[in-house]
C-alpha cells in the first residue's frame, strides 16, 4: 500500500453529512472554523467529544480537573481501565484525535471557576455544559449570559434527564430564569450519590452534540424558549414553555451583572480525618442513615436533612468539618450553614478521597 493511500485513508470522511442538503460543502467548512468548548469530558462529554469530533468541528476546548476512575468506565466509553488515574482531558484529547486527527483539541485540566470561567466561554462559540454539579452549571450559565455565548445544558438524574440551549436572544431563557436562586449541590443527588445506568447520560450527551450542530450550522429547533424533559424508564418526553423573564432584555439579564467570586475557605483539602483535629476541626458525617450503616465511620453523624432543618444541632462557638461521600453535599450544607453564622468546612472529594 503507498503512502498516498494510507493518508487518503486517515483522512476524515464527511460525504454522509455532506449529503444533507442544510450542510453541504459550505456547512463543512462553517463548522471546520468553528470553536467548541465542553465543560466536563464525562457521562455527557464523552459522546459529546465524539460526535463534534466526528462532525469536523475544528477546534475543541476540554476542561476537566479529575482523574479517572474505573466507576467512570461504565458511562464514558472513550476510556479504558488501563488508563485508571490519569488525566482525563489528556485521556479524552487522545479520543478525539482517534476519531479526527484533523481536529485542534486544546485542554484545560483545571476546575471550572469564578476565576477562569468567564475568560473560556469568551473564546469559544458554543459552550456545553457536561458537568455534574449545579455550581458549574450556574457558573456556567452566568459566564455564557456575560459573554453573549450560547450555552447547550444537559442534567441527569437515575434514568430521567433534561435540556436546555440559552443563546443570546429574546426567546430563550437562561438557567436563572427558570431557577432565579441557584440550586444546591447535595440537595439532588449527582450520579456517583443516586447511581445512574450508563446509556442515559450518553442518550443526553448525543442530543447536546445535535443541538450544538444546529446552533453552529444554523438549523431550526434549538430549544428556544423550551425545556426538553426525557424519562428513559418509560420512553416519555415533555416539552415545557420556558419563557425568558419579563425583566431581562436581550441579550442582557435582569439578575446577572457579574461572576460571583468564590468563597474562600469553605472547601479544604486534608491528607486524613485525622488532620482535622490539628486544625481544632470536630467533624460531623452528614451522610444518611443508610450511607453510614453501609460504609461505618467512627464519627458523630448527624444527616444533611437533619442538620439543615435544625442548625442548632452545633454549638454557635464550635469549629466543624462536614463530610459526605463525595464532598457535594458537604460542600451545600456548609455554604447553607454558615449564612446561619457557624464556623463550617467541607472535605474537599469528600470521604472517597481519603487514603489515595
Amino acid at each position: 500500500m503507498s503512502m498516498a493511500t494510507i493518508t487518503a485513508t486517515m483522512l476524515p470522511d464527511y460525504s454522509r453529512q455532506q449529503l444533507l442538503k442544510e450542510i453541504g460543502a459550505e456547512g463543512q467548512a462553517t463548522l471546520a472554523r468553528s470553536r467548541v468548548l465542553i465543560v466536563g469530558v464525562g457521562g455527557l462529554g464523552s459522546p459529546v467529544l465524539q460526535y463534534l469530533a466526528g462532525a469536523g468541528v475544528g477546534h475543541l476546548g476540554l476542561v476537566d480537573a479529575d482523574t479517572l476512575d474505573a466507576s467512570n468506565l461504565h458511562r464514558q466509553p472513550i476510556y479504558a481501565l488501563a488508563d485508571a488515574g490519569k488525566v482525563k482531558v489528556e485521556l479524552a484529547r487522545t479520543a478525539a484525535l482517534a476519531i479526527n486527527p484533523s481536529v485542534e483539541v486544546e485542554t484545560h485540566a483545571v476546575r471550572f471557576d469564578s476565576g477562569n470561567a468567564l475568560d473560556l466561554v469568551r473564546a469559544y462559540d458554543v459552550t456545553v455544559d457536561c458537568s455534574d454539579n449545579f455550581a458549574a452549571k450556574f457558573l456556567l450559565n452566568d459566564a455564557a449570559v456575560l459573554a453573549q455565548r450560547p450555552a447547550v445544558f444537559a442534567s441527569v438524574y437515575q434514568y430521567e434527564g433534561q435540556l436546555q440551549v440559552y443563546k443570546p436572544q429574546a426567546d430563550h431563557a437562561c438557567l436563572r430564569c427558570l431557577w432565579p436562586d441557584a440550586t444546591a449541590d447535595g440537595v439532588v443527588g449527582n450520579c456517583a450519590e443516586a447511581g445512574v445506568l450508563g446509556p442515559v447520560p450518553g442518550m443526553l450527551g448525543s442530543l447536546q452534540a445535535l443541538l450544538t450542530l444546529k446552533i453552529l450550522l444554523g438549523l431550526s429547533g434549538q430549544l428556544g424558549g423550551e425545556l426538553l424533559l426525557l424519562d428513559f424508564m418509560n420512553f416519555s418526553t415533555v416539552k415545557l414553555k420556558a419563557p425568558r423573564r419579563s425583566a431581562c432584555a436581550a441579550p442582557g439579564c435582569a439578575l446577572i451583572h457579574d461572576i460571583p467570586r468564590d468563597e474562600k475557605e469553605v472547601e479544604i483539602d486534608l491528607p486524613s480525618l485525622a488532620a482535622a483535629s490539628d486544625r481544632r476541626l470536630e467533624v460531623i458525617d452528614i451522610r444518611s442513615a443508610e450511607e453510614v450503616e453501609a460504609t461505618p465511620a467512627q464519627l458523630r453523624h448527624i444527616a444533611m436533612s437533619a442538620l439543615l432543618a435544625d442548625p442548632a444541632l452545633l454549638s454557635a462557638t464550635g469549629r466543624y468539618l462536614l463530610v459526605c461521600a463525595s464532598g457535594k453535599r458537604s460542600l451545600a450544607a456548609a455554604r447553607e450553614l454558615r449564612k446561619k453564622g457557624l464556623a463550617v468546612h467541607s472535605l474537599a472529594g469528600g470521604l472517597q478521597m481519603l487514603g489515595r
